[in-house]
């Protein structure tokens, strides 16, 4: 995924068709973008969004969005 307005248009889709694992992915990698510009409030903005998603889909990657989140202190 090359832009931010192709991963904003990815979300949205995936939103609409509630594709909860998909939702989950596509908001940690806006974590990660954010991340790697050392923008960590917007960093743990789109991975509580990512855990959240997990949880609700069941899938295991949860627990690395916790863990991620933290080791920022924000859970």
């Amino acid at each position: 995924m090359r832009s931010e307005s192709e991963l904003d248009a990815r979300l949205i889709e995936a939103h609409s068709s509630r594709n909860l694992r998909e939702i989950a992915s596509h908001y940690a990698l806006a974590a990660d973008r954010a991340e790697m510009n050392e923008d960590i409030d917007r960093a743990c903005f789109f991975l509580t969004h990512a855990w959240i998603f997990a949880l609700e889909a069941g899938d295991l990657i949860a627990d690395d969005h916790r863990s991620r989140l933290a080791a920022y202190g924000r859970v």
